[in-house]
């Protein structure tokens, strides 16, 4: 009750604040052509609003691109980026329909992506992820998971019974229980709502306002649980972080993501969108099949070259201050975003030469 009261209360002022420092602009491409029908900014989250297409819209801000469609059955939504914004975002959601937020799909586990998950949730939501990413999720409240410190924590139950061990069944029984109770503890720090209630394992179809929405699973990838969401009568489909448009990407190798999978992704993306497809990226704005090539033929070149300088016995130092490499890029910008050149090169020497070492 204390959480309802709390996320009421700012969303009241919120609403207050935000409806002073609002601004409405248009971008066109360079074609002249409009791009983004409507934008709204509110300074305090920098939360804007980016009407795709139709009923289908996009919300920007300090996390991941968000995506609602609006309709008759309701509001399906895409991420929530952090849990700092909601208030701001619900606002926004309200700005575009009255409608109660139904049914809310995480892309992936990250915070930027899914940190206001407990919040959506409170208002009746029901949230979907693939399975690695809600397994994702409830480690990360689970502390660290590496075997010395699950074995301290079993053995620091254990000091409590002392000479009471007698046999060897009494220490097994033990250890069944500490393990328990680190597996109680570990749940214990979720908070509410903050994991999907339902997990899939491959893709998932929903028949909501009007549309046929895919909800596929792309392998390995940005990470091991990464999910697309295409909007098959609406032609809009939202990548998640599978796809950076105009900075270099971040492949989180640590959950399972790799070089070959997001080239993978980026192929998928290629197999559902066609020339006329509104994309939302996971970061940047609104693209087009021609961001997806391009961001592809980036890979490529990068990766091919970066391969003929491990095969040459470069060391990652060399390759790393070969600029001329990425010049065509940085000069776009791609290295301004949270991914510098160095980070991206980094990766790109990193998952190669593993490839070499085989």
């Amino acid at each position: 009750m204390h959480n309802k009261f709390l996320l009421v209360t700012t969303l009241l002022f919120g609403s207050f604040f935000a409806s002073a420092q609002e601004k409405s602009d248009t971008a066109k491409d360079k074609d002249g052509n409009l791009v983004n029908k409507t934008t709204t900014v509110a300074t305090a989250n920098n939360v804007g609003v980016v009407q795709v297409k139709d009923s289908i819209f996009m919300l920007t801000g300090r996390g991941g691109n968000i995506g609602v469609c609006v309709g008759e059955d309701g509001i399906f939504m895409i991420d929530n980026q952090f849990a700092k914004a909601s208030a701001q975002i619900l606002q926004r959601v309200r700005n575009i329909s009255d409608k109660p937020i139904e049914i809310l799909v995480n892309t992936h586990h990250h915070g930027d992506h899914v940190g206001g998950n407990s919040n959506i949730a409170e208002l009746g939501t029901i949230i979907f992820s693939h399975a690695n990413a809600r397994s994702r999720m409830e480690a990360s409240f689970a502390g660290p998971t590496d075997k010395v410190s699950h074995q301290q924590k079993v053995d620091s139950i254990l000091s409590g019974y002392r000479d009471k061990l007698r046999t060897e069944e009494d220490k097994k029984a033990a250890i069944a229980k500490a393990e328990q109770v680190i597996i109680n503890m570990a749940k214990a720090k979720v908070p509410a709502g903050a994991l999907p209630i339902v997990s899939f394992s491959r893709d998932l179809n929903f028949n909501y306002n009007g549309e046929e929405i895919k909800v596929i699973h792309l392998s390995n990838a940005h990470t091991d649980g990464d999910a697309m969401v295409y909007f098959t009568k609406s032609n809009v489909l939202h990548t998640g972080d599978v796809f950076f448009n105009g900075v270099y990407p971040y492949i989180d190798t640590k959950s399972n993501g790799s070089l070959r999978g997001y080239v993978g992704g980026l192929q998928q993306i290629l197999r559902v969108a066609n020339e006329d497809t509104k994309i939302i990226p996971g970061h940047g704005r609104v693209a087009s099949i021609a961001d997806i090539k391009y961001t592809l033929g980036m890979f490529k070149y990068l990766t091919a070259q970066v391969e003929y300088n491990v095969v040459a016995k470069k060391t990652e130092a060399e390759v790393m201050a070969m600029r001329n490499l990425t010049k065509e890029y940085d000069e776009k910008g791609y290295g301004d975003g949270f991914i510098t050149t160095e980070k991206f090169l980094k990766t790109l020497y990193n998952e190669t030469a593993k490839k070499y070492q085989k």
